[in-house]
């Protein structure tokens, strides 16, 4: 039986964290874009897009896997199960991330022939070993996650996060005008990988954790990690691939160079973080409920699940179109107040809508694969994927930046369409996503109108935080009351659903002899 209080623990503390480690990124991110300026902030962006990868190569697939077998042992209380299980993943993690590194490091002339600033690759080569210490941090945060340990595995991303900012004062303060900004900003991120990693081993042997004879878990957990690893993987690929090729366009269309990579930057590192707040306030939620909705479905319990996929989609949408009014209100305002330049405002303006697919991508992807339907998944996003490609090359000339905007809102509407088209043949079933959507966006334009005089009222006498907050709380309630009036949520039945009673179900035992 899953304890209602139980849950609310889980989620409210890595919640909490997210939260904590979000804000303070950033918040830092905007100090950043002051610092370094739209066009070192493109160019940083650019690095990052290309680290990104290589840490989804080493982070993503191993560690997930090392907490699901990690789960299994602990169960029974095989300890040495998951000693040779830890052992095995951290082995892999370190030999690959440093096979990628060496790649990277070879190849760095040609590297710099391919972006258009030559700095990037500099700035690359600084972030380098922090892909080392994240495939080693990854390895014992699998197995901490595996055995419930949130409160370190929370803490210890926020310590890191911390450091990050930390070092960069530190740095920046003993350097001088030495070093550009991109650069101490690639190597306060290293430093604070590696205490990080020394934070999560210093807690693991603490523990009275051990490493073991690897030997018998290389096949199994390469066996299960690859596909993980290779889904996110191509997922992220697509990011450094938009890097290089929106710029490239940029300067096809007119722009130099440097406004290329302004543009560039005002979009992906100004813009889109503000559209991903959503994520934070629903992640935490996705990532306690998700083995809840694959157990549901193991035991055949088709009500509960058709129930709990349509509150995590109702969940997510209502989140979601609810920030949508108060960006488009109080755009300019934003832009101005948060990174001082109105550009960003008027992209946020623009691309708020693109919050509604990325809702339904990432909650229809989730459902997927509880359902085990991780493949079908992928193959829809590759043909949202393709459309983003074509809408961008074909565009960007016309259009300028919106082309990102344009081919993201086309990408995550097929795949969101596909995967719930899957998700109701596969269950049969109906979600009603788009009366969904119509509903909502419907009483979010009282809330856009009430957000707009609420902010104009308190604008008139009152500093710019304080218009802002205050808009932001009277359009939110707002859309909270009607949604609440006109019945398109239910906080008692969402919560009732997740707390119903679960039949326990034991696990074969060949899961039991293939660890030894």
């Amino acid at each position: 039986m899953i304890k209602i209080s139980d849950l609310v623990k889980a989620v409210a503390l890595i919640t909490i964290f997210s939260i904590l480690t979000r804000i303070l990124g950033f918040v830092f991110r905007i100090y950043l874009s002051w610092e370094m300026g739209a066009e070192m902030l493109g160019i940083y962006q650019v690095a990052l897009s290309i680290i990104g990868v290589l840490m989804m190569l080493v982070s993503s697939g191993l560690p997930l896997t090392l907490s699901k077998f990690t789960a299994i042992y602990d169960s029974y209380n095989d300890r040495q199960a998951i000693n040779r299980a830890t052992t095995a993943t951290l082995i892999i993690s370190i030999i690959l991330s440093i096979i990628l590194c060496l790649l990277i490091f070879v190849f760095s002339t040609p590297l710099e022939i391919i972006f258009a600033d030559s700095r990037t690759v500099l700035i690359i080569l600084t972030l380098l070993p922090s892909v080392i210490f994240s495939a080693i941090y990854s390895s014992f945060r699998g197995a901490l996650w595996g055995k419930k340990n949130y409160f370190i595995v929370g803490m210890s991303e926020f310590v890191e996060q911390v450091l990050r900012i930390l070092f960069f004062f530190i740095i920046a303060y003993a350097v001088g005008q030495t070093l550009s900004s991109g650069v101490v900003a690639g190597i306060s991120l290293s430093i604070a990988c590696l205490f990080s990693a020394l934070m999560v081993i210093i807690y693991y042997f603490a523990k009275g954790n051990k490493l073991g004879n690897p030997h018998s878990q290389y096949r199994k957990i390469l066996k299960s990690a690859t596909p993980i690893t290779g889904v996110r993987v191509a997922t992220s690929a697509l990011h450094p691939i938009i890097a290089v090729v929106i710029p490239m366009q940029l300067v096809l269309a007119g722009l130099s160079n440097e406004q290329a990579l302004a543009e560039f930057g005002i979009a992906v590192g100004m813009t889109l973080p503000l559209l991903f707040v959503p994520s934070t306030l629903v992640g935490s939620l996705a990532m306690v409920l998700l083995p809840e909705l694959s157990s549901q479905y193991a035991q055949k319990n088709k009500e509960t699940v058709t129930n709990q996929i349509n509150i995590s989609f109702t969940f997510s949408l209502f989140i979601s179109i609810m920030i949508i009014p108060l960006y488009m209100g109080m755009w300019k305002d934003i832009g101005l107040f948060v990174y001082n330049n109105e550009r960003a405002g008027l992209l946020l303006l623009y691309s708020s809508w693109l919050m509604i697919p990325l809702a339904l991508s990432n909650i229809s992807s989730t459902v997927l694969n509880a359902l085990g339907m991780e493949a079908k998944s992928f193959v829809n996003y590759i043909i949202g994927a393709i459309a983003l490609v074509v809408i961008i090359l074909t565009t960007t000339q016309f259009v300028g930046i919106v082309s990102l905007i344009l081919g993201t809102g086309a990408c995550m509407t097929i795949s969101s369409a596909l995967n719930i088209r899957l998700i109701n043949k596969k269950l049969q079933i109906k979600t009603y996503i788009m009366k969904k959507i119509s509903v909502m966006v419907l009483l979010a334009v009282p809330s856009l109108l009430f957000t707009v005089f609420t902010f104009n009222i308190f604008n008139s006498f009152c500093p710019k935080f304080f218009a802002l907050a205050f808009g932001s709380i009277s359009g939110a309630l707002c859309f909270i009351i009607l949604c609440m009036i006109f019945k398109v949520i239910d906080i008692k039945s969402m919560l009732t659903e997740f707390s119903k009673p679960k039949k326990a179900k034991e696990l074969p035992q060949t899961h039991i002899q293939s660890s030894n």
